[in-house]
């Protein structure tokens, strides 16, 4: 099976985790930074799960065992049950109401999967092998993180920035690319280090090469 790597805005959308183990807990910790509402359903919940409640107020506790109207509400549902017979029927459940599901270590019965996550901010990057091999998903997210850059979300803020600034300037999507090419290259070359004035002097540098060959015919 082949899975599409979508990204889904999850803010304020109900995400129902259903057990309250440890398994459920990691999930959870992988959820909180993309401000869902989460709500876990299960007779009882771990401790590291009680600490979590009340550091979140977006997380939310039900203790009972799961209803069909618990499913049937939520944007997303992960079976993090020990029980496999269980989470076979909420896969099931889930499927017949074109609900996204993920059962936990059962990919048979899953929807969507979780890769191994890279969070930083506005970075988000993700890695899966499609459930063969975890492992090396995670083996190769952690190869990742070296490479990325320490201060990512002020690079990415300042890039963001003069994209947009660029946007007023440079009709010719082509030209833009160009220019953002060479730009990040300077800003490799500078191990990242430059602040928005000096990247924006470079910006404008570019500009004005362009503008000039454009003169010229070049």
């Amino acid at each position: 099976m082949a899975y599409f790597p979508l990204f889904v805005d999850l803010k304020d959308k109900n995400i129902l985790i259903i057990g309250g183990g440890k398994v459920a807990f990691r999930k959870v910790l992988k959820l909180i930074p993309f401000e869902a509402k989460i709500i876990i359903v299960s007779p009882e919940i771990c401790c590291e799960l009680e600490k979590l409640l009340d550091e979140n107020k977006n997380l939310i506790y039900k203790k009972k065992k799961v209803e069909i109207n618990d499913i049937k509400k939520s944007f997303i549902v992960i079976s993090a049950t020990n029980d496999k017979n269980i989470n076979s029927l909420i896969s099931a459940t889930c499927k017949e109401n074109n609900i996204f599901v993920n059962s936990v270590d059962d990919i048979e019965n899953c929807s969507f999967i979780f890769p191994a996550l890279i969070k930083k901010d506005a970075f988000t990057a993700g890695f899966t092998t499609s459930g063969k091999a975890p492992d090396m998903a995670a083996y190769l997210k952690n190869l990742t993180e070296q490479t990325i850059p320490e201060n990512i979300e002020q690079v990415i803020e300042n890039l963001g920035l003069l994209r947009q600034e660029l946007k007023s300037q440079i009709s010719e999507q082509t030209v833009r690319a160009k220019i953002i090419h060479s730009l990040l290259q300077f800003y490799e070359k500078n191990n990242f280090k430059l602040s928005y004035n000096e990247l924006k002097k470079e910006m404008n540098n570019l500009i004005e090469n362009i503008s000039i060959k454009k003169l010229m015919g070049v």
